[in-house]
């Protein structure tokens, strides 16, 4: 091939592989369990894309047109016909309680109402009864109910009015889950708030087909991020809607809902939570639950291509341009192009309309369009290289997550730094250094990258700001650049998440025949400086102050109890009704004259055993009686609780200071407060 042959394959090549990247970003940010950070540079590139994505989605929706829903899902629609008889909205709740007794003779299987009942109707009290009756006497009766969330985690629920929430054989949430583009096209059917809750609609499927909610979704095809992909039968209006009024005064007889899924939901002018959807610009929130229904009663959940066919497609048209385009003149080229789009927006409708399947476009076409566009200029023009160099140039005086912040927003590397409340987390291999005496140097970096590696990936999924590594100790931080209300929270979940991957780290090694490592985490909340510090020639985004030096005192100071994560008593004021904790000691680190609180982070909250409970119990009883001087009675109860726990490390250290303060009592000036010796 000419050299110009070669240039435009590399052209296509390099297009292909950069674009490939932004779909891998894209992935990370919008296809799984990684939220959007819109601080990271490449966060809008990955937008970019998946708005694409998105359009051209909602475009196979249009083309394909409405499809049939199915017979037995029907709306009980709050219309305005209804409103007009029944007068005043909200409606006391007896007019509900007269609907669920209007179908008691022929019931549907399901009748879920996607209205909410947060109060008591205060000027209808007797209403309220006897809906809450009629819900108790008909187990095809759900409620919705709805929450704010924290990933998949219910943080804050806003149930109905309790009498009618305890009569309730059950209660489901209708949280739509809308894209950044405004649109709701994701449903998600299952949430955790001790113990898992469903969507509305799963509940009134799970009614209907006989099936546990579970098992429903258990066999949905969910993406990485647990929502399955709505395939909209078609705008709104779609489903058969019955005026409320009608099932009240008779008009449409019991027996024709009878067996069927019956939604209740709002369409009254001004009465109705509208989403705009693919196919519809105001669907009523009611009409997205049937939907749903619909889907998995047919079983006709859209599913995901996968980001593999993506890169398969990518590559073979950016190939087709490197290797043939350039063959030809830019007329022919263009056709060649057209003709491949054409194909492929054919073959994407086709797999979208007969087999339920979404495959990218936005990538594999961009690849197409630019590899092309590129190759054409190049074959005109010099190839153009000022972007790269720029881009040099400013990588010699940044280091590349300094880079990203300029690019997002210049102003953070201001050398003046700011004060701002933070926790700090520190951590470090125990007996690093026996552990390095005993491995040859390439052994010991393997290992040592490896397990950076695995902490690394933790703090990034708690948005932790990884600050630097120094040898086998890691430094992070939260609350900066981005503010994080909840940082200390977050630090707390890093750490204990971070035990729990070491210890599935140290099932690997042990499989290879590597002895298990053992860490130690600190971690302390405070005001720190933070700010972009350094030189003219190199600077660094970092913490400094009392405050981080002594959450760095904190993780050495694990070494005097046997414990694993010390907290300081500023980092357990905040977190303390999140986690389960233990109080260690009062200690004076070495650098700080006054004394700090120190206590044990042991597990999320509720989320110890039963022996840990008793235990636990026991071990604050000791605690009290050794602060009481009373150092007999105390080393009993510490030996029950490492009789409980086997050999507790944090009881076993208080055995032997009380065992030596029952030979030599302490002075009775003494203030209680435990030396730290070592840093």
């Amino acid at each position: 091939m000419r050299k110009t042959h070669w240039i435009s394959l590399a052209i296509a090549v390099l297009v292909t592989a950069l674009l490939a990247g932004l779909e891998q970003r894209r992935g990370y940010y919008f296809l799984n369990k990684h939220p959007g950070l819109s601080h990271r540079a490449d966060y809008t590139a990955a937008f970019f894309m998946q708005r694409l994505e998105w359009a051209m989605e909602d475009a196979r929706f249009k083309v394909r047109g409405k499809r049939k829903p199915h017979p037995d899902v029907v709306i009980i629609g709050i219309d305005d016909q209804s409103l007009k008889e029944l007068h005043q909205w909200p409606w006391p709740r007896r007019i509900h309680a007269r609907l669920i007794r209007a179908l008691e003779k022929s019931p549907p299987k399901a009748l879920l109402f996607d209205v909410f009942f947060i109060d008591p109707f205060t000027s209808d009290l007797a209403g309220d009864r006897d809906l809450v009756r009629a819900t108790h006497d008909n187990p095809w009766v759900v409620h919705s109910f709805y929450c704010d969330l924290n990933g998949d985690q219910i943080v804050n629920r806003t149930p109905p009015f309790p009498a009618l929430e305890q009569a309730a054989h059950q209660t489901g949430f209708v949280n739509a889950v809308i894209d950044e583009d405004g649109t709701l096209r994701d449903a998600i059917p299952r949430l955790q708030n001790e113990g898992p809750r469903y969507l509305l609609s799963v509940l009134g499927a799970s009614l209907y087909l006989g099936k546990t909610p579970d098992e429903l979704v258990r066999d949905m095809p969910l993406d990485a991020q647990d929502h399955f992909w709505v395939n909209y039968r078609g705008p709104e209006s779609t489903f058969v809607y019955v005026p409320y009024v009608y099932v009240l005064n008779g008009t449409l007889p019991a027996s024709e809902l009878a067996g069927k899924i019956v939604l209740v939901g709002a369409r009254a002018t001004g009465t109705y939570d509208h989403y705009p959807t693919p196919l519809s610009k105001t669907m009523p929130g009611v009409e997205f639950h049937a939907n749903v229904i619909d889907n998995i009663l047919t079983r006709s959940t859209l599913r995901y291509g996968g980001l593999r066919w993506t890169y398969i497609s990518m590559i073979v048209l950016g190939l087709f341009c490197g290797l043939l385009l350039v063959r030809v003149s830019a007329w022919a080229g263009a056709l060649w192009a057209l003709g491949a789009a054409l194909f492929y927006a054919g073959l994407s409708q086709w797999l979208f309309s007969v087999r339920n399947v979404v495959v990218d476009m936005a990538g594999p076409l961009l690849t197409l369009l630019i590899a092309y566009g590129i190759i054409i200029i190049y074959r005109f023009f010099t190839e153009e290289r000022e972007k790269r160099w720029v881009k040099a140039a400013f990588g010699q005086y940044v280091s590349p997550k300094v880079l990203e912040i300029l690019m997002e927003d210049p102003s953070k590397l201001t050398m003046v730094g700011e004060r701002r409340d933070m926790t700090v987390f520190f951590s470090d291999v125990a007996g690093f250094t026996s552990i390095s005496e005993r491995m040859n140097p390439d052994e010991l970096v393997v290992l040592l990258n490896r397990y950076l590696s695995a902490m690394t990936e933790v703090i990034f999924e708690y948005d932790g700001y990884l600050n630097k590594y120094m040898g086998d100790g890691i430094m992070a931080f939260w609350n900066a650049p981005v503010k994080q209300a909840d940082h200390a929270e977050r630090a707390c979940r890093c750490a204990l998440k971070s035990m729990r991957r070491l210890n599935e780290f140290n099932v690997e090694l042990k499989s290879q025949g590597i002895n298990p490592l053992g860490a130690r985490i600190g971690l302390n909340s405070g005001t720190m400086v933070v700010g972009n510090m350094g030189s003219q020639q190199k600077s660094d985004y970092t913490v400094m102050g009392d405050n981080v030096n002594l959450g760095s005192r904190l993780e050495g100071a694990n070494k005097a109890f046997g414990s694993s994560i010390m907290i300081s008593e500023f980092t357990y004021e905040i977190i303390q009704n999140q986690f389960e904790v233990r109080f260690l000691d009062r200690i004076r680190v070495p650098g700080k004259a006054k004394p700090v609180k120190v206590y044990e982070l042991l597990a999320e909250k509720g989320a110890l055993d039963e022996s840990w409970q008793k235990a636990l119990a026991l071990y604050h009883e000791a605690i009290l009686l050794f602060v009481d001087r009373q150092y007999p009675l105390a080393r009993q109860k510490f030996l029950e609780v490492s009789t409980i726990l086997g050999q507790d490390k944090a009881c076993m250290a208080y055995i032997h200071r009380a065992e030596a303060f029952m030979v030599e009592p302490p002075a009775d000036n003494w203030d209680g407060v435990f030396e730290v010796k070592s840093k």
